[in-house]
């Protein structure tokens, strides 16, 4: 294993949304993504089983977290945050199969819903199949185009599983250029694939 992949794949837990292998779960909090249009509010019982799953997730109670969010998905399946969350969290007991139904319901109920896509991706990704990655992470950024971690998790992708260097540094380049301030780490990344670029081309 080179220097490299070790390298990129040590950061991976600094992007938790980019869902690089971090085993906490992330936290959704919008919990009306992708409800109807004629939906107009969340009642109190489903917005108070969302703060309790929110708050049993940060405690790492996933099994509680998932009951609260099996039982909030049957009330309100239109609700896509609570979808991705039950993801995240089957992804924390170590069910992929069932955190990938969850995020896919995440996307019926708000074909807009980045979060789901990436997470999407990144199983895909760690099940070896990168083309099924590439498309969830492209869906995403035709959707939400400045959906930053999609170009992070895409950048890593072409970098280390694909070879594609040229679209690797373009996806990084794009992600720095969505952040707030530059990430050191990933201008490491852009100024490595810049001399492995011009050391192909010479």
């Amino acid at each position: 294993m080179s220097k490299r992949f070790v390298e990129v794949l040590a950061c991976c837990v600094a992007f938790m949304l980019a869902g690089c292998g971090a085993t906490a779960p992330d936290l959704h909090s919008e919990l009306a993504a992708g409800a109807p249009s004629t939906q107009t509010e969340v009642d109190k019982r489903s917005q108070a089983l969302f703060e309790q799953a929110l708050t049993a997730i940060r405690s790492e109670r996933y099994q509680d977290a998932e009951s609260l969010l099996k039982e909030l998905t049957a009330r309100d399946p239109a609700l896509s945050g609570p979808w991705v969350n039950l993801g995240s969290v089957y992804e924390a007991l170590g069910d992929d199969e069932s955190a990938q139904s969850a995020y896919k319901r995440a996307i019926d109920a708000n074909p807009a819903n980045c979060a789901a896509y990436v997470d999407l991706g990144v199983l895909e990704r760690r099940e070896g199949d990168f083309a099924s990655a590439e498309a969830y992470y492209l869906a995403c950024i035709q959707h939400v185009p400045d959906f930053r971690e999609a170009y992070l998790n895409l950048g890593i992708l072409y970098d280390l599983y694909l070879g594609r260097l040229d679209d690797a540094l373009k996806a990084y380049q794009q992600y720095q250029a969505l952040s707030s301030a530059p990430d050191t780490r990933v201008s490491g990344w852009v100024s490595d694939l810049e001399r492995r670029i011009a050391g192909n081309e010479s």
